[in-house]
């Protein structure tokens, strides 16, 4: 019976794979969450399911201690996604256009804390549980917006600080990889397509992520644009079933194409 621990599940992706992994009976399904009030439709989904097999966990991915103290509870591999939201009056700036060094820096900083050193902490505290299960997997969930060639091929300037921090993320991972290579431990970082996952109406959401999205297809005119969080979900699960160690350390789309492109 596998176990999963999924983070960042009080809504978009996280919530979606704690929704999937726990319509399967066989597994046990951990949701991490840094607030569990702020996760009422968590809360809502865990109280109506059926199979009784999800638990709801209040930790902060950036608080080592806390995360020590729930460690005893898990087994399998976790799905790290730091995203959270956006802040999108930043994300809309380019590197030289902060109102101040210090905003600028406040960006980066905030970025890099949540989306880099908040999932090292996680597998850190997950290593000696990965060495013990079965499946030996960890996957980061991570995005194309930390991608040098693709900022460098759209000239795609904006998500600074979060660019950065994901580009950081996947450095990470692959220096897992390589220390855990011998030990049969599969470290990947994913990123999941272009989600769904914006509070707001459609026309909101549209408003941001289209202008993204054609900038894209610019340069990459096969580029499917904003998919559903079912559809990215399942596509990840399928890709985590048939990954392998030599693959270890790799940045990958949910297909399981180069991450290094659109």
């Amino acid at each position: 019976m596998p176990s999963y621990a999924v983070t960042g599940t009080s809504r978009g992706l996280g919530l979606g794979f704690v929704k999937t992994l726990s319509a399967d009976p066989r597994n046990t399904v951990f949701a991490i969450v840094r607030s569990v009030t702020s996760a009422g439709e968590l809360q809502k989904f865990v109280e109506d399911s059926i199979h009784k097999n999800t638990h709801i966990i209040e930790a902060d991915n950036n608080d080592i201690q806390g995360i020590k103290a729930w460690l005893t509870l898990f087994i399998g591999f976790t799905v790290s996604d730091g995203a959270s939201l956006m802040a999108y009056e930043r994300a809309s700036l380019t590197i030289d256009a902060f109102p101040s060094e210090e905003t600028l820096e406040e960006d980066l900083l905030h970025y890099f804390k949540t989306n880099t050193l908040g999932p090292i902490h996680t597998i850190n505290a997950f290593v000696p549980l990965l060495r013990k299960g079965d499946l030996k997997k960890c996957i980061v969930i991570s995005t194309t917006a930390g991608s040098p060639r693709v900022a460098a091929e759209t000239s795609f300037a904006h998500f600074v600080g979060y660019g950065i921090s994901k580009a950081g993320v996947n450095l990470a991972t692959a220096k897992y990889a390589a220390r855990f290579k011998d030990e049969g431990i599969i470290f990947l970082a994913v990123t999941p397509g272009m989600v769904k996952t914006m509070p707001g109406t459609e026309e909101e959401v549209n408003k941001v992520l289209e202008p993204i999205a054609q900038k894209l297809r610019a340069r990459y005119p096969h580029f499917e644009g904003p998919i559903t969080v079912e559809q990215s979900v399942n596509d990840v699960l399928a890709l985590i079933d048939r990954v392998t160690i030599s693959e270890s350390g790799s940045f990958v789309h949910r297909d399981g194409r180069d991450g290094d492109s659109v």
